[in-house]
């Protein structure tokens, strides 16, 4: 079910499963990084997590989900 890349954009595929956290855990393999690698900076992830799991620590940069999400706006005002 994998894509393959084109010059700048990827091709669709049938179905698309992001693992972006499990529980503290941290794998860096070939084909799965587990925090996902850009959580961090997509409002689209972050602002649903904000309402779920605002105090969890990320085990990469310790910081709470609501900490990482203020320094993201901060950034795009």
């Amino acid at each position: 079910m994998g894509r393959k890349k084109r010059k700048k954009n990827y091709e669709d595929r049938i179905i698309d499963i992001d693992i972006i956290f499990y529980e503290n855990y941290i794998i860096e393999g070939q084909t799965l990084k587990i925090p996902h690698p850009l959580a961090h900076q997509r409002d689209f992830v972050l602002f649903p997590a904000l309402e779920i799991i605002p105090d969890w620590i990320h085990p990469v940069f310790k910081k709470s989900i609501k900490e990482i999400y203020e320094s993201l706006k901060i950034e795009n005002l």
